[in-house]
This record gives structure tokens, sequence and C-alpha cells, in this order.
């Protein structure tokens, strides 16, 4: 579970653009929220275990379904399509690289809730995204 979300985030991380700018909270000093450009990405547990057998029980080598959620954090609205460009770049597509996991190719999951907005308060204008992929047991090699 720690390997999965260490290969996304890195790779979340590995643009120009996101490099050093990916936080698991909102970022603040002392009460305000820091005016930047920046993203919110947060570990989850797999939101689906499935070992394939229809009487099987989950096992935590199961294979495991992930849904990361992102938030892009902007100071100007255009900001957001450039970012989001940076992270479709990251993502999408791509198959992850865990130990002894084979990794689907992360996906885009349609219609997220929240969507895009601005807040008034801090400033800033944001945008969310959700992404999924399965991390399945890797097959074991014969010699």
């Amino acid at each position: 579970m720690k390997a999965e979300w260490s290969a996304f985030k890195a790779r979340l991380a590995g643009h120009t653009i996101t490099a050093g700018k990916v936080f698991p909270l909102v970022r603040k000093t002392g009460d305000t929220t820091v005016r930047d450009n920046y993203i919110v990405a947060k570990s989850h547990p797999p939101d689906r275990l499935d070992d394939g057998r229809l009487a099987g029980s989950q096992r935590p080598d199961s294979d495991q379904r992930y849904t990361y959620d992102v938030r892009i954090i902007t100071t100007a609205a255009d900001g957001l399509d450039i970012w989001a460009d940076a992270v479709f770049a990251q993502l999408l597509g791509h198959k992850l690289m865990v130990p002894g996991r084979r990794c689907t190719p992360v996906e885009l999951v349609q219609n997220v809730e929240e969507g895009d907005g601005y807040d008034r308060v801090s400033d800033l204008f944001w945008r969310d995204l959700s992404f999924r992929f399965w991390s399945r047991r890797a097959p074991k090699e014969t010699p």
C-alpha cells in the first residue's frame, strides 16, 4: 500500500512544473493559506480488494484498486489548465513501478464531484481530479 503511494507521488512530482510542489495538505502560514501554485495529494488505502475467486477471502496481497485524489491549487485561473496538462502528462497511461506488483495504466476517474472552484478568502483557484489504477501480484518467475 505504501509502495503504490510512493510510486504515484514520485510520478506526480516528476514534471518540471510539479517538482517539489506536491504536499499532503493545503499549505498555511499560521491561519493564512499560502498563495502559491502547488498540488495537494494524500495517500489512501485501496478502495477495492479482489482475490479473483468467488469464494476467496481477501488477503493483504490481493489485487488492489487505488483511487487517489489530486487538488491543483493556483494563483490564477489560467494556471489550472497549465498544471492539469502537466499532471495528465505525468500520470495518464503510465504504469507505476512497484516492486513485486504489476500495475495497470493510470486512468482519470470521470465526473469528479468537486471539479473547479475559487476561494475568495485565500484568492486561490483549485481543480479536483481523481486517478485510478489496479495493483496486482506480479507472477513469480520460474528458473
